[in-house]
């Protein structure tokens, strides 16, 4: 064994101290009756403040507990945040290459466009290099598209008033 004196329940202890206070309070109270009172009742406090030592630990381990389950806590709220962070982020970068590979393929039908405009420009060019003022004889409006200065030869009347204009001006 240990050496210890085997300890008994607190109930068994408490009923016996019950028992020796009441003989103490008659007066009836034994000198061994008070020894062992003494020693039950020094147990009993030994007990106590073995529990409220106990307690105490206990207490302690519970706040140091709190404390890191609070922390986890924290640590996870963080962590939920970045992942939310990081889902809407990744759903914006979604978004914004999904609008580019919708611009660039509009850019690309523009480009499409552009250079089939630039053909027909480039054939209109052509065209209206090769015209001469009597070419436009049999409509006014193309001698008005054809002719923004005035040219020679030109029968209608918008290019005989700018011509005599430009003759008037160039005597007076």
């Amino acid at each position: 064994m240990t050496g210890q004196p085997e300890r008994l329940p607190t109930d068994i202890v408490e009923a016996r101290l019950n028992h020796l206070i009441d003989r103490a309070r008659r007066g009836r109270l034994l000198h061994e009756e008070a020894d062992r009172f003494t020693t039950e009742l020094r147990d009993l406090v030994r007990r106590m403040e073995g529990t409220e030592d106990e307690r105490d630990r206990v207490a302690n381990e519970v706040k140091i507990l709190r404390a890191r389950v609070n922390d986890q806590n924290a640590a996870a709220d963080v962590a939920v945040s970045a992942v939310r962070l990081m889902n809407e982020a990744g759903a914006q970068r979604d978004r914004a290459e999904a609008r580019v590979r919708e611009l660039e393929a509009e850019n690309t039908r523009y480009e499409e466009v552009v250079g089939e405009l630039n053909e027909a420009n480039t054939g209109l060019q052509r065209d209206n290099a090769r015209l001469t003022a009597g070419q436009c004889l049999d409509q006014r409006a193309m001698c008005e598209k054809h002719h923004a200065p005035p040219v020679d030869g030109c029968p209608y009347p918008r290019c005989r008033a700018a011509r005599n204009r430009d003759r008037r001006a160039a005597t007076a």
